[in-house]
């Protein structure tokens, strides 16, 4: 394997090993702030990243990045030795040592070249040595006025015996609580085994066979705590985007392939029933391949969430505010083409909830709440969509004070005392609102939203708002698994086909004995249990040219629901629910308006994907 091989496949273990070593500093800051123990294990994995990265580097000539790990690695050798956790001076040098080896990987993964030492890279590096010659002064100094002996006694304080010589020979023991790595407290199995041994020098035989079985645990446990990376790495193998993307078509045109062949007339007419159990057989091995290839695709959202537990600590200093970050869900799979474009939208919801949702600390404490603000950043599956949840517990969105911007910036008019909750929060996502009295380096220019709006439905998704003031918001980002496949409904207009993604349909309503009542400019709406429905026939929505002709047979209304509004399509007959393969339109299609894609059905027939979205603004304007 030559160089540059090893280069590209050193690029991504890079970045993954400099988010390891954030993630561990972040976690050692929480354990400051909440006054806990040394934490052995943080400190060797954290260690380890380091040397593992400055070897690498090393490998492939990047002494750029070589020069700054040594020092890290030098530093955090010190902090591992002396059994040290890094005050928050240190760990501010360590995240700053961090950003700038991404920095200088980022170059690396443009040039593919070692990076020239900047000035920013020649600044870290000289910080990184000062706090070594500190901690080497630190250390030295007190070990020559200090007696070890005394250092020991305290892990006996809970016999409450004097200490003694024996003492000693069994300190090594009762420094097991390495084994919180487990989830359990010292408390239990350690704790036990410590108090049933008798200690005196008789039994120093017997205390080394207990301590050889921890010992060989503990490195049993180092094992499963470094080694997953390692050993899942050997498992895996790394494919490119473009393969899994040609994977998919395949098996896309294969599920196709496989509906005309077991769907055709032909095969349907016959009565042999070893035929019929071999194609039900195929259909259901060309499912399974299908499931099986659509999760090659699918990553957990841990590597997004864990990113922004960053940047939650580096806005609330900006913002100087006290914020607490909880995550759950990381577990949750979704699909790699999601993942790039999910993170933008989190990270401009949180920005916000930080600057403008979560109130600082004497705000909050003159209306009973905690000092320190809360976020709840979440993930779960739910059927075939995807929903992210960022929740705060600040003051909530002010109705009347969005209303007020929207009214000045001549967004709203006329009256607004009927619009609905949803209506009003909705405002915050048109280009250049802001409800921020001041414009700061966090928020403020009434574009972060407008952002968050055009990625999610990029993606095919959606997003819910619910606030109650002085109590806080929750924003819900609903994003299909993949968008690649979706569950869709297909309808039968004449003897054209289309298809709607399932979660965008109200219901379906027949039309037989329902009176159409008119409106102005030929517009009719149908009376569904007191709610007055627009129906439109798809050549009113599509502008085909040539006209699409109903049957009339038993004629049908589907009702499409958007943001809480609804539409209603006269079509001839459903045909069913299906996982269809969604196919980009191209050419001079690419610019159609009300369709977003294309599928190919079993029976062969084309089906339009039709976008809801584009329907009911395009509907609303001719209105």
């Amino acid at each position: 394997m030559g160089r540059e091989q090893l280069l590209l496949d050193f690029i991504p273990e890079g970045f993954e090993l400099i988010e390891v070593c954030e993630s561990a500093i972040l976690s050692i800051e929480e354990i400051n702030d909440h006054a806990g123990e040394y934490d052995e294990e943080l400190i060797n994995n954290l260690f380890r990243a380091v040397h593992t990265f400055k070897g690498s580097s090393g490998l492939l000539k990047l002494e750029s990045l070589v020069k700054i790990s040594h020092e890290a690695e030098t530093l955090m050798d010190i902090l591992r030795k002396e059994k040290m956790l890094p005050n928050e001076d240190i760990c501010q040098v360590l995240i700053n040592t961090c950003d700038q080896l991404r920095r200088l990987l980022e170059k690396v993964d443009e040039t593919k070249a070692n990076p020239e030492l900047d000035e920013e890279s020649e600044a870290i590096i000289e910080v990184l040595k000062r706090e070594i010659k500190r901690l080497n002064l630190e250390t030295i100094i007190p070990e020559a006025k200090e007696e070890p002996a005394p250092k020991k006694k305290k892990s006996f304080e809970i016999f409450g015996e004097e200490p003694s010589d024996t003492v000693t020979t069994a300190t090594t023991v009762t420094k097991k609580p390495a084994f919180e790595i487990f989830g359990e407290s010292v408390s239990s199995s350690t704790t036990v085994e410590i108090q049933t041994v008798e200690i005196s020098k008789p039994q120093l035989n017997s205390e080394k066979t207990i301590q050889e079985p921890l010992l060989q645990t503990k490195s049993q446990i180092d094992k499963e705590v470094t080694g997953p990376s390692t050993a899942v790495h050997k498992k895996e193998i790394k494919v490119a985007n473009e393969k899994l993307d040609a994977l998919m078509d395949l098996v896309g045109e294969l599920v196709i392939a496989e509906s005309n062949v077991t769907q055709h007339p032909l095969l349907k007419s016959l009565r042999n029933e070893d035929f019929n159990s071999s194609l039900n057989r195929l259909r259901k091995i060309v499912l399974d391949l299908q499931e099986v290839a659509l999760s090659t695709r699918m990553i957990p959202i841990s590597g997004v969430f864990q990113k922004m537990s960053r940047l939650v600590r580096d806005l609330q200093k900006k913002a100087n505010k006290k914020v607490a970050l909880y995550i759950s869900g990381e577990e949750t799979e979704i699909d790699k083409s999601i993942v790039d474009l999910i993170a933008d939208p989190i990270i401009h919801i949180l920005r916000n909830s930080i600057d403008h949702g979560i109130e600082n600390a004497g705000e909050r404490t003159l209306v009973g709440k905690p000092e320190v603000g809360t976020i709840q950043l979440s993930a779960r599956q739910s059927v075939n969509e995807v929903w992210v949840m960022i929740r705060d517990d600040g003051r909530g969105l002010n109705k009347e004070k969005i209303i007020q911007k929207s009214l000045e910036r001549g967004i709203l008019s006329g009256d607004t005392e009927n619009l609905s909750d949803q209506e009003v929060y909705n405002l915050i996502f048109v280009p250049g609102l802001s409800t921020a009295d001041a414009v700061t380096d966090i928020s403020g220019r009434g574009v972060g939203m407008d952002i968050v709006r055009q990625n999610v439905e990029r993606m095919g998704g959606k997003i819910e708002i619910h606030s109650r003031v002085g109590k806080g918001t929750s924003f819900i980002l609903r994003i299909p698994l993949s968008l690649g496949i979706m569950e869709g409904t297909v309808v039968r207009i004449g003897e054209k086909f289309f298809t709607i993604q399932t979660i965008e349909l109200r219901e379906f309503v027949s039309l037989n004995n329902r009176e159409e009542i008119p409106l102005e400019d030929n517009q009719k709406v149908i009376d569904v249990r007191g709610t007055f429905i627009p129906i439109f026939e798809i050549n009113q929505i599509l502008n085909h040219r040539e006209t699409i002709l109903y049957d009339n047979l038993d004629p049908l209304m589907i009702v499409l629901e958007y943001e809480k509004k609804l539409i209603g399509i006269r079509v001839d007959e459903i045909i069913g629910n299906q996982n269809v393969v969604i196919k980009p339109l191209q050419g001079i299609l690419e610019e159609a308006n009300g369709v977003n894609g294309f599928t190919i059905l079993g029976s062969g027939n084309v089906s339009l994907i039709l976008d809801v979205k584009s329907i009911f603004q395009k509907m609303q304007r001719n209105d």
